[in-house]
């Protein structure tokens, strides 16, 4: 079920913030609007029905030499919402609990901000202002579906051959069902390791997750264009070309070596291929019928997360499944039900960077196993 935002606030100039500012904003800028002192409140409409919701934040902080990130903590009228500290310029979800809704009224979110500071004490001698926050964009979106938590437990010993039988599609149909959203090329080897090669965008793919999730926004427009294309060869006896598309930072494995295709050739190519695999992405997003996969060898926050999930579910029904490494509390192999639509594995541990092959196979596949039970067959049916 796609979920649409019920609130978009755009701040500054151009925007419609200005009805909804309490104390602490700045005057309007171009497309952005700082919060001055302490503290800043905003005022919302209640959105008119009873469920958990997503605020999402598009902040960057005011940082400079000896200030390295602005604590923020986000509150609904006296309901403490989430606590963080921002390091630079990010989208952030925050789950918003029903029990704060607690009646009509308009909502009164604040931040505190307790790091402000003024830019005339970093040299800029003219901004006597106690800054934060920029705030750039505000979204509210509800969380449909069913919100009991819900965990299938590690399959010990799982091996690729082992797939058929716990789901009724050989190992090499099931793995097909999932596809990567990017970091480096370690799922895309595990579905190679049960003989899966799905054509994905971001499969053997580095994307950050800021750059993610623009493209998601911008529905990846331009991407692969030939301009924006550039190369270079890997190390070694032999040597692969190696492409990045500049306006997102996409950088890629082409699995085309030196003296196998020319330069030109090479991008010509790899332009048509990127123009395919981004039509094949949306399309994938709007079907809803696979689940997107992520992991972070440094691992993601829940807000970052919720950040993604609320930008994939406005294709559609997608299925989010977010890797983490395994801790005390949650084994390798296991995987957790969220929320509707999001669903937490973990692994014993990631693949180094510099060796995506050097990965852990076992409980990788109990993870796809775990997520599709959880799901439901029928929705990963192909």
């Amino acid at each position: 079920m796609k979920s649409e935002p019920v609130i978009e606030i755009a701040f500054g100039q151009g925007g419609n913030d200005a009805f909804h500012l309490g104390t602490g904003w700045s005057g309007e800028e171009p497309g952005f609007r700082w919060t001055v002192g302490a503290r800043s409140e905003i005022w919302l409409n209640h959105p008119g029905f009873a469920s958990d919701l997503i605020l999402e934040l598009e902040v960057s902080p005011f940082i400079a030499p000896g200030l390295p990130a602005q604590r923020l903590r986000v509150r609904l009228r006296e309901t403490l919402i989430a606590e963080t500290a921002l390091t630079g310029p990010c989208k952030l979800g925050f789950r918003v609990p029903v029990s704060a809704l607690t009646d009509t009224a308009p909502l009164r979110f604040v931040f505190d901000h307790p790091d402000a500071r003024r830019p005339a004490d970093f040299g800029n001698e003219e901004d006597v202002r106690q800054l934060a926050v920029c705030f750039r964009r505000l979204l509210l979106s509800p969380i449909l579906g069913h919100l009991d938590t819900t965990r299938a437990d590690p399959i010990p010993g799982l091996t690729a051959a082992d797939i058929g039988a716990l789901t009724g599609s050989p190992a090499v149909q099931f793995m097909q069902r999932f596809e990567s959203l990017g970091d480096n090329c370690e799922f895309g080897l595990v579905q190679r390791r049960c003989g899966a090669e799905p054509l994905g965008l971001l499969r053997f793919a580095n994307l950050e997750l800021r750059q993610l999730l623009n493209g998601l926004e911008l529905r990846f427009e331009g991407l692969g264009e030939r301009a924006g294309l550039e190369f270079w060869l890997s190390d070694g006896a032999r040597r692969e070309y190696v492409v990045r598309d500049r306006r997102y930072a996409l950088v890629f494995h082409t699995f085309l070596y030196q003296g196998e295709i020319s330069e030109d050739e090479l991008l010509e190519k790899q332009s048509r291929r990127l123009g395919f695999l981004v039509r094949k992405l949306l399309q994938d997003l709007e079907n809803g019928e696979k689940l997107f996969v992520c992991k972070r060898n440094i691992p993601l926050t829940e807000s970052e997360i919720l950040a993604l999930h609320a930008a994939l579910k406005r294709f559609g029904a997608t299925t989010l499944l977010w890797v983490v490494p395994a801790d005390d509390d949650h084994p390798a192999g296991c995987v957790d039900q969220i929320l509707p639509g999001l669903l937490r594995g973990y692994v014993d541990r990631f693949a180094p960077y510099e060796n995506a092959h050097d990965l852990s196979l076992e409980p990788w596949l109990s993870v796809c196993v775990n997520a599709a039970k959880l799901v439901g067959c029928d929705a990963l049916a192909t």
